[in-house]
């Protein structure tokens, strides 16, 4: 279903209404992640946005391991800097390979949800967030494997090729995730 400007204007006006602390904390570790505190601004986000996993996984979180992974993936991001959700063909097999890898790796840490949220801290311009009402809103298998998070974001692509948003400080997957957030609490 391709997604109307109209229809996504509102939704993004009640995701304002909706999660203003929430919303702000994102900007905050967004500060912290451009002003060089990588680790400090995942936690953040994930102690924020995805708590309900969070507390359960922190007592085995290896947090040396978790470094390892983000100077390891360092090359990856790089490489993914300048692209953005719009321009990228998701089917491209070297752009598929990256983000496979930065998925799967990620997800050995911090699970499908708070994978998500952490790629799309690094590069807010190109990932699309996700969760587990995101997930079952598009029919998609709750265990998130990176070869679903690929077809989810080929979709979202699909979906909101006809919006128009110039926001520079809120870029569009951004503001997908927000759109598809309302989508699941009217459910």
């Amino acid at each position: 279903m391709i997604v109307k400007q109209s229809d996504f204007e509102d939704k993004i006006k009640k995701f304002a209404l909706m999660e203003d602390a929430r919303d702000d904390l994102w900007e905050r570790a967004r500060t912290l992640l451009v002003k060089g505190y990588e680790i400090e601004a995942y936690i953040l986000i994930l102690a924020t946005w995805n708590f309900a996993d969070f507390r359960y996984f922190l007592k085995n979180f290896n947090l040396k391991s978790f470094e390892n992974t983000i100077k390891k993936l360092s090359p990856i991001f790089k490489k993914l800097e300048n692209k953005s959700f719009q321009e990228v063909d998701f089917s491209d097999k070297k752009i598929r390979k990256d983000i496979k890898l930065v998925y799967g790796e990620f997800k050995k840490h911090v699970r499908q949800t708070g994978t998500s949220k952490v790629i799309a801290l690094k590069n807010p311009n190109l990932f699309v967030m996700w969760d587990t009402g995101i997930r079952k809103l598009y029919h998609i298998d709750n265990k998130g494997s990176p070869d679903d998070y690929i077809e989810f974001l080929k979709k979202m692509k699909e979906e909101f090729k006809d919006i128009k948003w110039q926001n520079k400080n809120r870029p569009l997957a951004k503001v997908i995730d927000e759109y598809n957030y309302v989508l699941t609490q009217e459910e």
